[in-house]
């Protein structure tokens, strides 16, 4: 972006700007396009920030994700792995080809 159109060096305050208060330990959700902006962080702790995005399954990853490192994992509760799967998944449609080739007695 230019230096110019960076909008934390455009703007003191803006005449559309609301103020959105939360109380210590709440939550704001926005869409991660909305400017935003927030008071220095004085305390002691540091504040969190928990970023969540979906991609449908049809979309597929748009470069090939690394698997998970075998280390990492191995330290995590049993119940909890099965949750880390592979981050590639194949291609839609790839599952149900694989399990009618099973069927049939072919390899996918």
């Amino acid at each position: 972006m230019h230096a110019d159109a960076n909008p934390y060096k455009r703007y003191l305050s803006h005449p559309e700007e609301v103020m959105v208060p939360v109380k210590a330990g709440g939550a704001v959700l926005i869409h991660h396009r909305v400017f935003h902006g927030n008071y220095p962080n004085v305390g002691d702790r540091s504040r969190e920030l928990l970023a969540i995005a979906y991609r449908p399954a049809w979309a597929g990853p748009i470069a090939e994700v690394p698997k998970w490192d075998p280390h990492e994992l191995a330290g995590l509760p049993e119940p909890v792995r099965p949750l880390f799967a592979d981050r590639s998944p194949p291609p839609l449609g790839f599952r149900r080809r694989q399990q009618a080739a099973q069927h049939d007695g072919r390899t996918a």
